[in-house]
């Protein structure tokens, strides 16, 4: 018994193990400033689809409807490549020569000293992003809507009161609106929550891959066998985690939502 103990307390510890723990962060990271990210990027469509300045308004309408319309993961995989390449590209017509890039055998960068190396933390902010313009074309509809849900009589006292059309935005329209998007943002942001398991598609070692390595069956040549196929064991780890998440962030909503509409229920009691 006490060597079983001691076998699953030096096999939970071992470096790999710790290495998949601290991954966490990783996904956790990518999705709070992913969401952010979100309501950052709907609030500006949003307000543009809201302009009285028609370029504003197809603007806005572009944005929520082509990026809806792209595959999540066929968009998570564009841009930030597309961003790198991008800047590859800029820095190399500043530092590239011809010599340099005769030199270069790759096809690209086009010379060596253009090549941007990005680590992890590049790549997992470059994957926030990707998240955000993502989720927050979607965020744009649900902020759209909640916007126009705000009664009108508020924004015609707020224009009487003398408020300029910035002021009436935003500080009577947008802090109305909340009460109205909130239900809508919460279900982006547990959307937000599922799209993290994508971070390994961007060489980003997260909970998805380490759990896939560490269930493939293990053999040391000094030791034999030490397990055979136990990725189902990993995965089930990261479906109590992903419901665990999904069960707080429901808690916390909630609370929000109860803070958000208080003024408005005590205004309909009254």
């Amino acid at each position: 018994m006490f060597e079983d103990i001691a076998f699953w307390v030096g096999y939970l510890t071992n470096g790999k193990h710790l290495t998949w723990y601290a991954s966490f962060q990783f996904t956790i990271f990518a999705a709070l400033l992913g969401g952010a990210l979100a309501v950052v990027f709907g609030l500006t469509g949003a307000t543009l689809k809201n302009s009285r300045f028609l370029p504003f308004r197809l603007a806005g309408s572009f944005y929520s409807a082509i990026v809806r319309g792209v595959p999540d993961v066929l968009f998570f995989l564009f841009f930030p490549l597309a961003f790198e390449q991008a800047v590859e590209w800029f820095v190399a017509t500043q530092v590239c020569t011809v010599e340099t890039i005769a030199a270069q055998s790759a096809p690209w960068p086009p010379c060596r000293e253009a090549n941007w190396f990005l680590g992890t933390w590049e790549y997992l902010l470059l994957a926030s992003v990707s998240l955000g313009l993502v989720y927050g074309a979607f965020a744009t509809n649900v902020i759209h809507g909640a916007m126009r849900s705000v009664p009108h009589g508020q924004l015609e006292a707020a224009r009487a009161y003398g408020m300029s059309a910035r002021q009436v935005l935003w500080r009577v329209h947008i802090r109305q609106m909340w009460v109205y998007a909130l239900p809508g943002l919460s279900n982006v942001w547990m959307l937000i929550i599922k799209a993290t398991s994508l971070l390994s598609l961007l060489q980003i070692a997260d909970i998805v891959l380490w759990a896939d390595r560490l269930g493939a069956p293990n053999y040391l040549p000094t030791v034999g066998l030490v397990h055979d196929d136990w990725r189902w064991r990993y995965y089930l780890v990261l479906f109590v985690f992903y419901i665990l998440v999904t069960w707080l962030s429901e808690r916390a909503f909630e609370a929000i939502m109860r803070r958000a509409g208080r003024g408005i229920l005590s205004e309909a009691n009254g």
